[in-house]
């Protein structure tokens, strides 16, 4: 395991390739004048990138490099932000702040908003198929391509998270319908973003199962820690509201700070054992599993 400020160097380098993407991609949207700066303050708007990230290092981890991969990675990165100004909407979350910014509805209003967000859904997957026609991996055709990342948002995927979610205040604790809500509502993009990375890179199918199993625990285990932050963390510092999932359930109500601390520490340690023997070519992935661990504490 690298040491922590290593760790945070590697994530950092390809977090900026992803953001000098997007800033350039905000620059020629060739959208209208009512989209243009909604759509420039949704691409170019902070993140940690880590779905991104995910996708440059399940590339890397079939011997791609990740500039070759840019295009895909910036794709995932669109797609989160797309379900992020969704789930802050009104009718949803009705969150006031974001990515240290006024949610995208309360600076342009509802309308815009929900325009913005379908349009860098749709943008996305013309990225991908840009990606794939660029690298033209064999084993892996476009339409088994684009079909991981429809499935992930769809209506099993990221959609039928939220829509659990919206509707369990007042429910019962219940471990196996939070997994539900957090295996679709972040572990899908997860899981999508990892394949999607690893089969634009050629990766063989054994490979792909053990970095899709990588990414869905990791993805379980961050969306973990967000619990664990959204009681113990600073707004100013998250950049978004806290104490939003008050009336939710959450990992945190079913076992506690230091409960949902532990899961999480198992569920990196899982997806670490699911790619050990990738080999060194693995290595962007297990320091993102690090950088995921490190949230929690």
């Amino acid at each position: 395991m690298l040491p922590c400020d290593e760790v945070t160097e590697a994530f950092a380098a390809r977090r900026a390739l992803i953001d000098d993407y997007l800033r350039k991609l905000a620059e020629r949207t060739g959208a209208p004048g009512p989209l243009i700066e909604p759509l420039k303050r949704s691409i170019t708007s902070s993140g940690k990138r880590v779905r991104g990230i995910l996708t440059l290092a399940a590339g890397e981890a079939a011997g791609c490099k990740p500039e070759k991969l840019i295009d895909a990675a910036a794709a995932m990165e669109i797609i989160h932000t797309c379900s992020l100004i969704l789930d802050d909407l009104p009718s949803m979350d009705d969150a006031a702040l974001r990515r240290g910014a006024p949610t995208l509805h309360r600076e342009f209003g509802e309308d815009l908003a929900i325009l913005a967000a379908v349009s860098l859904l749709n943008h996305a997957y013309g990225l991908i198929a840009k990606n794939h026609a660029a690298l033209n991996p064999r084993q892996w055709p476009l339409q088994q391509v684009i079909k991981r990342v429809v499935d992930a948002v769809g209506w099993d995927g990221t959609i039928a998270g939220q829509a659990v979610d919206l509707h369990s205040e007042g429910s019962k604790l219940d471990f196996d319908t939070l997994e539900f809500i957090h295996s679709r509502k972040t572990g899908a993009l997860f899981v999508a973003a990892g394949a999607v990375g690893a089969m634009l890179g050629n990766i063989s199918a054994a490979a792909l199962s053990r970095i899709e199993v990588f990414a869905k625990n990791l993805g379980l285990a961050f969306q973990i820690t967000d619990d664990i932050l959204d009681v113990t963390g600073d707004p100013e510092q998250l950049g978004k509201d806290v104490g939003k999932d008050e009336q939710r359930l959450t990992f945190v109500k079913l076992a506690g700070v230091d409960g949902a601390r532990k899961l999480s520490e198992e569920l990196v340690d899982t997806s670490l054992s699911s790619i050990a023997n990738l080999g060194a070519a693995a290595a962007p992935l297990r320091d993102l599993a690090e950088m995921v661990r490190g949230r929690a504490k």
